[in-house]
């Protein structure tokens, strides 16, 4: 097969949309494909699959596109957020060409990310935006021979703007490795316990507004209730939320510890230091939060939460214990019940691992993107 892989970003200097892609990109061509990653920027340390365009998907771009799938015709994998392909996130012109190339023949395959910017009341100056990029969606749905979507949400997102073809969940695998060194796994365990062992309780993310103020919310009575437990926060921006959160709880001062950003070898091994994993989210955990995914792949046992976006995988699967988003005290009673119990935490973890592997992997993610084109029209439902 022939991939023709539309991205917005792409390494060495992007965001998740841009290493999810990296890892679709060689698990394609490891399976044997031929993978062409088109960007509106190329840097050094490149690959060789990637193209530069001259333009963000403006009409230089489009013109370079239609040359290069006439030349070589192939399926044409569309990395969606409305934001990433220019025009200050209303590139309807570009949306309504990939659907001329559809009619004209061109196999076309869109993975929805996200949607669209929400309506606000909050920010009435991006309802506009808002608008124009629910045409956008609509213009791809009715381009593609298939849609993929980071989660089964998207379905009652989208479905009021255009008939959905037929679709398949692909959820954002972790890119954080699987495999860690075992001396920097204890070497992070020292610097977070200090000199006297104690359970580790660990938070990795970006440390954003709402989450913070979720985490710091919960993390309260954690820290009444458990002089004993070390707090262990990983990930970019976790030094600034340390020095935060002293500010508001100086109790934690001397059971808590910043790693700030690390590689994605480190962090595999700062994530496996900690004996739980405690990932609040005020909309609940989603198959797109690779926050989540990155513990379950390296087996950590992990409390998360449950709320109006959280997809049934999670409930029925249980690769993480759940409790109702803003409920603390079912959040501590979760916390509490696997501090005590090792034997649980372990038996967490190898079922997260396991459902991580079975149904939210890159490899399962491969299987399913080449399994859907051989199908013919359609897509696994």
């Amino acid at each position: 097969m022939i991939w023709h892989i539309l991205t917005g970003e792409y390494p060495p200097s992007c965001g998740g949309v841009g290493d999810y892609t990296s890892l679709v990109a060689r698990g394609l061509a490891a399976a044997g494909d031929t993978v062409r990653v088109w960007t509106p920027a190329a840097e050094d340390g490149r690959d060789d699959r990637q193209r530069t365009l001259p333009d963000r998907f403006g009409p230089l771009s489009r013109d370079v596109l239609g040359r290069a799938w006439l030349d070589d015709p192939g399926i044409v994998l569309v990395q969606y957020v409305p934001n990433a392909f220019g025009a200050r996130g209303a590139n309807l012109p570009f949306c309504r060409w990939v659907r001329e190339q559809a009619h004209s023949g061109c196999d076309v395959r869109v993975m929805f990310h996200e949607p669209y910017f929400y309506y606000s009341l909050n920010r009435p100056w991006r309802n506009a935006l808002a608008a124009v990029q629910r045409m956008m969606a609509a213009e791809l749905i009715k381009a593609s021979r298939c849609i993929y979507m980071s989660s089964s949400n998207w379905v009652r997102y989208l479905s009021p703007y255009a008939a959905l073809p037929d679709s398949l969940v692909l959820p954002i695998p972790s890119t954080i490795p699987e495999r860690a060194d075992p001396r920097r796994e204890t070497h992070f365990r020292a610097s977070i316990q200090g000199s006297v062992p104690a359970p580790v309780i660990g938070h990795f993310g970006t440390y954003g507004e709402h989450l913070a103020a979720e985490l710091t919310r919960v993390l309260s009575p954690i820290v009444e209730r458990h002089p004993d437990v070390r707090l262990a926060f990983i990930g970019k921006g976790s030094v600034e939320f340390l020095e935060s959160l002293q500010s508001v709880m100086p109790a934690v001062a001397g059971r808590a510890w910043a790693s700030g950003w690390l590689d994605r070898r480190n962090t595999a091994a700062a994530l496996r230091a900690c004996d739980l994993l405690l990932q609040p989210y005020p909309d609940g955990v989603t198959t797109r939060r690779t926050s989540v995914m990155a513990g379950l792949q390296n087996g950590v046992a992990t409390v998360t939460t449950d709320g109006f976006l959280t997809e049934s995988v999670w409930r029925e699967a249980l690769p993480a214990a759940l409790a109702p988003a803003g409920d603390t005290q079912a959040m501590m009673a979760a916390i509490s019940s696997l501090l005590g119990d090792a034997e649980a935490r372990r038996t967490l973890a190898r079922r997260g691992r396991h459902i991580y592997r079975e149904r939210f992997s890159i490899g399962r993610t491969i299987d399913a993107l080449r399994a859907s084109v051989e199908m013919g029209a359609g897509c696994l439902v």
